[in-house]
């Protein structure tokens, strides 16, 4: 990647955000950041999305919070049998959750959730330079078989058959939430990556996990044995494994974020519900070293920096951070319901009052506060390489 990094402390790569001088006059609206594409925000109406065509991928610095907040737009916001009891999601505090593994993750998968997915996904397009992965394929050389867990809407499995259209998709997730027109080459299924069996008869080239945030709350109990062995045992040799995943808590560079910052003791509380059922949140950061154990080599981590709203002072951040608001402002209450009211019993009108302060904190651009995005990448050994063997087998 051309992006500018900053040494992270901790020996992670990471874009950095810093704090500007409110004083200073000079706009930074007319710079492009090298890893951003320019133009006007993503809207789901125009998204430039086809079945006839691939998707164009194009060509992720520091962030200056704006002097001037009051600039910043406003967004408004088939595979395996189905059976009924798939369908038959469980009714929670005015959302749907899925049924298939019922409490497996915490995430509903009603309309307004499906939507949040869609909008996340631009969002997270539009971060990584509009590109859909950092594994090294090309028209050249394309990955044969393709396996992407936790799927949802099945967006960018759907891309990644209009890219490769000789290669064969699979995505899996645990609601059947996916389009029914699609692509030939891509297949959905009903899977749970963490409790169910991966029977895939035949291996795969290129394995992908986006959980971002949906996922990774109370998704894996280790995922280092819940998806990274697995996924070492049903890939090729010189196969690629790629797992993107967000850092719940947020971050700060320019000490604006109080303790008391309600979002983070949001978050906290979620933690301590998860780590009761022995799930926690804070996993992005055991990524690396779990594709090490399992058995991985070239194994990479990079660390991207989300503004939580349009708090930057550069045109392109600004947009990222305004988008990125909408998401973040639409998931906490479909995880927060979930997991208050079935860990510690609250109903929804004291969960609506607890995200108050929540929702008022994630808008407020005084505090210059950031999401880490996780991309971590591995690849199985070749088999004239050592480690070539199974997971199991070491």
């Amino acid at each position: 990647m051309s992006a500018q990094r900053l040494d992270a402390g901790e020996g992670e790569d990471a874009i950095a955000i810093a704090a500007s001088d409110p004083n200073d006059e000079t706009d930074a609206s007319d710079q492009e950041p090298a890893h951003l594409p320019a133009g006007p925000p993503f809207d789901l109406n125009n998204f430039p999305f086809t079945f006839e065509h691939p998707y164009d991928t194009s060509r992720s610095i520091q962030i200056e919070p704006d002097s001037d907040p009051s600039k910043s737009p406003s967004f408004e916001w088939d595979g395996e049998s189905i059976t009924s009891s798939i369908t038959a999601y469980r009714e929670e505090n005015g959302r749907t959750y899925h049924a298939y593994n019922d409490g497996s993750y915490h995430y509903p998968n009603d309309s307004v959730e499906l939507e949040r997915l869609d909008w996340q996904y631009i969002c997270l397009k539009r971060l990584f330079n509009g590109r859909n992965y950092f594994a090294p394929w090309s028209q050249e050389q394309p990955p044969r078989r393709i396996l992407d867990l936790a799927t949802g809407t099945g967006m960018w499995a759907i891309e990644m058959a209009e890219e490769f259209e000789s290669s064969m998709v699979v995505g899996t997730d645990l609601s059947p939430i996916q389009p029914d027109y699609v692509p030939p080459n891509v297949h959905f299924y009903i899977h749970d990556a963490r409790l169910d069996e991966w029977w895939w008869p035949d291996p795969f080239d290129y394995i992908h996990v986006r959980k971002i945030v949906r996922m990774a709350l109370g998704a894996w109990e280790s995922f280092e044995i819940d998806v990274a062995r697995k996924a070492f045992d049903h890939l090729e040799p010189g196969g690629w494994f790629e797992a993107q995943e967000l850092l719940p808590t947020l971050g700060c560079d320019d000490g604006s974020m109080p303790d008391d910052y309600a979002p983070n003791l949001l978050f906290n509380d979620l933690e301590d519900c998860a780590r009761r059922e022995q799930r926690p949140l804070d996993v992005a950061k055991t990524y690396k070293q779990g594709l090490i154990n399992a058995g991985f080599v070239d194994v990479t981590e990079q660390v991207y920096k989300i503004p939580i709203n349009g708090w930057p002072k550069s045109k392109n951040w600004k947009t990222l951070g305004d988008l990125w608001n909408v998401n973040c402002l639409d998931a906490i209450q479909g995880v927060a319901m979930a997991l208050l009211h079935r860990a510690r019993g609250l109903k929804r009108h004291q969960i609506e009052i607890h995200l108050m302060d929540t929702r008022r904190g994630l808008s407020d651009k005084s505090v210059h506060a950031y999401q880490s995005c996780y991309v971590v990448l591995g690849r199985k050994p070749r088999l004239d390489e050592d480690g070539a063997t199974t997971s199991e087998c070491r």
